[in-house]
């Protein structure tokens, strides 16, 4: 049976909460994979700030009052400041569809409705992962003043300028200053200048081979390896990795072509299993992202990152995290119905230096 139009409203908003198995097949998504959906996001277990930004304590010092010591030696005693706060804005988001109450849908019955609105619903969350993914992958807030200022992405956090002004400048080492456009305002307000230990590793590579490629990647993954003298209450334990390799397509299918020279040497630092190309057991991820040419964050340097997913999380606005309101009239059409969807994040990394970048010194250009 139709609905009258007064009627509308009402089971619109009743009947959204259930989202019933759709008649159609989406073909609409434009990547192969979205990572923010897999690797970030949390719906069961999202940590939630009722603050006015994003903050979060780092442990930058210690007291340092060991000595060595003789017969009635005078102790040396000092107290410093040992933690240090990390704090960024709320990067806010939302996304919305609209309908109109005179639609010929909504002359038809409720099954009909139903599996319409659920159209409208399922692409109101895709279109919030699809916008998260761009930002995920993408260069991050340009400044601190950045108006309006978007969550941070992994590019942001891992970096490869020494000046934060070029980017893929970094020497080997640990040289991933502050993201471009900020300067001496650090990364989450945490300057890299006064704590070496805030830099992530950078390599700089010519081409996927054993010793320029392979070996920067074996030796970031040594290096970026720091485990404490004793226990302690981390956010996440310090050197307990859940590493991925994320790149694109071009280098994973490099990679695979140097596994074929069929070179034993090589095959305890580089393998195949299941399908996917590993360094020292971690998996080697090419991101669509960065790979396909109609992508705004698509790469041309070859970019490989060493991300510690451990040290990574997202924290979201108290209250405001995939808020959704109910359908409102529209306020220039008084037939059209919003539905919106509101999100307030920022990801959080707690430990720079458990992560690495490298970059091709030679422009790359993908196959897609």
């Amino acid at each position: 049976m139709a609905l009258g139009i007064e009627q509308i409203d009402d089971f619109v908003a009743s009947y959204l909460q259930k989202f019933p198995m759709g008649k159609w097949q989406d073909i609409s998504s434009p990547l192969n994979e979205y990572y923010f959906a897999s690797r970030l996001f949390d719906k069961m277990n999202k940590r939630e700030m009722s603050t006015s930004q994003c903050k979060w304590k780092i442990k930058v010092r210690n007291n340092s009052n060991f000595q060595v010591v003789g017969l009635y030696h005078r102790d040396s005693s000092d107290r410093v400041n040992v933690l240090d706060e990390g704090s960024l804005k709320w990067g806010l988001t939302t996304t919305n569809y609209h309908y109109d109450i005179d639609e010929e849908i909504f002359k038809q019955g409720a099954d009909e409705i139903v599996d319409y609105m659920n159209l409208q619903e399922q692409g109101l969350m895709q279109d919030f992962f699809e916008g998260m993914e761009d930002i995920m992958f993408g260069p991050g807030p340009s400044s601190p003043t950045q108006s309006p200022f978007p969550p941070t992405s992994l590019l942001w956090w891992i970096t490869a300028t020494d000046d934060s002004t070029s980017e893929n400048n970094s020497e080997e080492g640990f040289d991933g200053f502050e993201p471009l456009g900020w300067g001496s305002n650090g990364v989450g307000g945490i300057s890299c200048t006064t704590y070496d230990q805030w830099r992530n590793r950078t390599f700089p590579y010519t081409v996927v081979d054993r010793d320029d490629f392979v070996e920067k990647v074996i030796n970031s993954m040594d290096l970026c390896t720091f485990k404490p003298p004793v226990s302690r209450s981390d956010i996440k334990p310090e050197g307990n990795h859940r590493w991925e390799l994320l790149t694109t397509h071009s280098r994973v299918a490099e990679s695979r072509r140097l596994l074929q020279l069929g070179n034993d040497n090589i095959r305890d630092d580089l393998a195949a299993h299941s399908g996917s190309v590993m360094i020292r057991g971690v998996p080697m991820t090419w991101v669509p992202a960065w790979t396909n040419s109609s992508s705004e964050n698509a790469r041309t340097d070859g970019i490989i990152l060493g991300v510690d997913w451990n040290t990574l999380d997202c924290y979201y606005a108290s209250g405001r995290s995939q808020r959704k309101r109910k359908p409102y009239q529209h306020p220039d059409m008084s037939n059209v119905r919003v539905r919106a969807m509101d999100d307030s994040l920022q990801m959080v990394c707690y430990n720079r230096r458990a992560n690495f970048r490298g970059y091709s010194t030679e422009t790359v250009t993908e196959t897609t």
